[in-house]
């Protein structure tokens, strides 16, 4: 079956916040507005459907377990990689199977140290990174600071790509310093209309002023929309910048632009480098994200799913996989029959018959593999070696 979404059309995803900053929030947001265009009620995740374990989690008010939820913006496909308690701070194992994330900070709190060591973390397993700057509707948000305080940090280079229009419970609209376009919110409530409008006056210095720091930042020439935008992407992928986004989660405020940023600006798994590995006489081999290369994943959750049973989420990184065949976990040795394979999306939960690369499924009934482990071709085995979990067995 060939692929109904080209492989340059995905983006892997996760969004890191320290506790408190609107995360899941924002992710609600995200997941209403891409399966549910207008949501009559006001994000909980039981309401939208999520699996049993995640409306647990949200009654909790954290976060256990890592899973990944697909939903569909401008014909791309965005899989959110849902990160644990301790992933949301840092340090979570799930980091590895991402290719770009998003960090929420509260406009509020601004930049902590905890804060400081999430930028560091992303860094760390080189992904590419977004900043949506949340709660502006709140009374001491403070979006110049929080840029002020990234840029402090000697992180890379904060580039605003957004302005708001009016402050605390004053915010009413947001200007796209891309698109040099304004939108508007002219009614308070979540699920108010949004007006597209022009730049208003009073704010259009501040907006020519600001654009212009971006073309300086990435270093293109004149001011085509789609030349800049292209420069935005290089760079934010280089590492040389982070574009900063902002609004108001709870108020539906800016979360279709943060969407469009991701489009914009993350990079596909297409576009990211072969991944490396070790085969079975010990040589180091590559595996390259494409369909034609032999199948390679790591599994980075295993959760308990009242209704599917035992469910492993796996990143696909190269190759085709199908029900019914067979793999190898290549830690362990041992073989796994490929049944069930689905995958999750907010609403409902899709059974798939097959996986490429660049895919998140969850895969039921797996017998012998945890976290970390590599799943692989049984004719061409490989043990990957980007998750922590899978380096240490590796060694034994």
């Amino acid at each position: 079956m060939a692929r109904t979404i080209p492989l340059d059309r995905y983006r892997n995803i996760g969004i890191l916040a320290r506790l408190d900053a609107g995360r899941t929030t924002v992710t609600e947001r995200i997941l209403a507005v891409t399966d549910r265009p207008d949501p009559a009620a006001e994000g909980a995740r039981a309401a939208l459907g999520m699996p049993a374990w995640v409306e647990q989690d949200n009654e909790r008010q954290i976060t256990l377990t890592s899973a990944a939820t697909s939903c569909v913006w401008q014909d791309c496909r965005i899989t959110i990689v849902e990160l644990s308690a301790a992933g949301r701070q840092g340090g979570d194992r799930a980091l590895g199977v991402l290719d770009g994330v998003v960090l929420v900070i509260d406009g509020v709190a601004g930049v902590t140290d905890g804060v400081a060591a999430l930028f560091e973390d992303a860094e760390a397993q080189g992904l590419a990174r977004l900043v949506f700057v949340n709660k502006l509707d709140r009374e001491g948000a403070d979006l110049s600071a929080v840029v002020a305080a990234i840029a402090a940090r000697g992180t890379a280079k904060p580039v605003l790509l957004q302005l708001p229009i009016g402050a605390g419970a004053g915010l009413r609209g947001i200007v796209d310093l891309v698109e040099m376009r304004a939108t508007l919110w002219r009614e308070a409530g979540y699920a108010a209309p949004a007006e597209e409008v022009e730049i208003p006056s009073d704010l259009l210095g501040a907006a020519e002023l600001a654009r212009a720091e971006i073309v300086a930042a990435v270093g293109v020439q004149g001011s085509d929309t789609a030349v800049l935008r292209r420069a935005v992407k290089a760079a934010v992928r280089s590492g040389s910048i982070v574009p900063v986004l902002c609004g108001s989660a709870f108020r539906n405020r800016g979360i279709r632009r943060l969407l469009d940023a991701v489009v914009d600006y993350l990079p596909a798994p297409s576009e990211m480098a072969a991944h490396a590995g070790v085969a079975a006489d010990g040589n180091r081999v590559e595996r390259r994200p494409a369909d034609d290369e032999p199948f390679s994943g790591v599994a980075f959750q295993t959760v308990e799913d009242p209704m599917a049973g035992r469910l492993t989420f796996v990143r696909v990184y190269s190759g085709v996989v199908a029900t019914g065949g067979n793999m190898l976990n290549s830690v362990t040795a041992s073989p796994e029959k490929i049944g069930r394979m689905v995958r999750m999306h907010a609403n409902h939960t899709e059974e798939i018959k097959e996986a490429r690369a660049g895919d998140i499924v969850a895969l039921a009934g797996l017998e012998h593999t945890t976290t970390g482990d590599t799943l692989c071709d049984p004719d061409a085995p490989v043990i990957l070696g980007r998750m922590p979990a899978t380096a240490g067995r590796a060694k034994h």
